[in-house]
Order: structure tokens, then C-alpha cells, then sequence
């Protein structure tokens, strides 16, 4: 028996599918900014970027967990 997707799993599933395709994004920018950038000043832009991209992550975390997905559809 297949048991019926609330609207709450469904929601999460996406939200997890799009983090990971933005981390997939942010890893490719961040190699390609440490490997092929010469000098020290794109290793620094990747420092700053992979800063700024985990405290956004966290930050969205913190905000996704305290909705409630069921009172957004009435």
C-alpha cells in the first residue's frame, strides 16, 4: 500500500532538491575560483563567497524550520 504525500513532505523534498542544486552551484564557482584563479585575490573573493553562502544557508534553515507549511493553504 502506497501511503498518500501530504503537502508537507512534498514541500520539503523540494526545498531539500533546491539546496542541493544551489550547493552544487556554489561548489563549482568556489573550485573554479581556487583552481584556475591566479593570485591571492580570488582565493580571497572564494573565502568571502563560501562565508557568505553558509551563513545564508543557515539563515534560510532557521527561517524554513519555523513555517508551518499547513496554514500557508487555506
Amino acid at each position: 500500500m502506497i501511503p498518500s504525500l501530504s503537502l508537507e513532505i512534498i514541500f520539503n523534498t523540494l526545498v531539500a532538491i533546491i539546496f542541493l542544486i544551489y550547493w552544487g552551484v556554489a561548489f563549482v564557482i568556489l573550485y573554479h575560483l581556487t583552481r584556475f584563479g591566479i593570485g591571492v585575490q580570488p582565493k580571497k573573493f572564494a573565502a568571502i563567497f563560501l562565508l557568505g553562502s553558509v551563513a545564508l544557508s543557515f539563515l534560510t534553515i532557521i527561517l524554513f524550520t519555523g513555517i508551518d507549511i499547513n496554514s500557508l493553504i487555506p
